[in-house]
């Protein structure tokens, strides 16, 4: 006899963050775009990288932790670096000069796809009717919002391209991370943001020429940013997130973020919105009801005594 998984119950904590960390990177994707279009890609991203793991780390520090990591997680750490940060912060930012914010955003989530297949073959997850069922609108929410920008997707191949491999890293850095770890997570996201800036610093070093010939107080404006909110307080909580539920689930509870992003490309860049983000929410929110179950009113009280 077969038993039917049973709906996950996330911890209201994890919900809170997951709606800080929507709205940090959601609202980050138009900020970014400044970035991008006054700094070489590799300059913006290996500053936003290893300026925000050096506050984080010192945050870490005035908290009492050990800053040091432990030998034995030496080595994944910096793996999970080279996707977490070096390649989902480089092939992100590349996908961003080529394609509209709001589109880009699409694109860079749809790694719940990736999250969700990636964890099927290492055998950390399984595949249900209800998880195929949300997985699926979730998707179609992506289809949705990307039908009017088939053609400029057609002419910006290497965007597209760029935003797949983007999201591919994230979701495998997510299934990476998910582990034990005895380092603290706020001292493993200084560092992991630290050790995967490096390769971007070192590759900036050599392929960028003059990369402040056009930086401005909007690109600055747009570093501040993406250092406070997108990484400081977003990539933080994610690894807070991804330690308290599976990493599948918790890519696809990000599937909101490409509305937020819509949402701040709206008021930042002047973009449109229609019948195509609707369609988008409600599919949204039909992915997540069908997926993960909340808490009962009760436990949200037994938490908050």
């Amino acid at each position: 006899m077969v038993t039917k998984p049973p709906k996950l119950s996330i911890p209201p904590k994890a919900i809170l963050w997951l709606i800080l960390i929507t709205v940090a990177f959601g609202s980050g994707w138009p900020i970014m775009k400044y970035g991008v279009i006054e700094l070489p890609i590799l300059t913006f991203r290996w500053m936003t990288a290893i300026f925000s793991g050096i506050c984080v780390l010192a945050i870490a520090a005035l908290m009492g932790h050990r800053l040091i990591l432990f030998r034995e997680e030496i080595t994944i750490a910096f793996l999970c670096s080279l996707f977490n940060v070096t390649g989902w912060f480089y092939f992100s930012g590349l996908g961003l000069t080529m394609l509209s914010a709001g589109r880009a955003t699409i694109l860079a989530y749809t790694h719940p796809l990736f999250a969700f297949l990636i964890a099927l073959v290492i055998g950390r997850d399984h595949l249900s009717a209800r998880r195929i069922f949300g997985l699926a609108c979730g998707m179609g929410a992506v289809v949705a919002l990307s039908i009017k920008d088939f053609s400029t997707f057609g002419e910006s191949p290497i965007g597209v391209l760029a935003m797949l491999v983007a999201a591919a890293c994230f979701a495998i850095g997510a299934n990476l991370q998910k582990r034990v770890w005895r380092t603290p997570l706020i001292v493993l996201a200084g560092w992991q943001m630290l050790l995967g800036g490096l390769p971007l610093l070192i590759l900036a070093t050599i392929f960028d020429t003059d990369p402040y010939a056009n930086f401005t107080l909007y690109g600055i404006g747009a570093v501040v940013y993406t250092v406070l909110i997108g990484n400081m307080i977003g990539f933080v909580l994610w690894l807070r997130v991804l330690d308290l539920i599976p990493a599948p689930i918790a890519t696809l509870s990000l599937l909101p973020t490409p509305m937020i992003g819509i949402a701040s490309g709206m008021i930042v860049l002047g973009e449109n919105v229609g019948w195509q983000e609707a369609t988008a929410l409600v599919l949204i929110t039909t992915a997540l009801a069908t997926t993960l179950t909340l808490p009962r009113l009760s436990q949200l009280k037994e938490k908050c005594n």
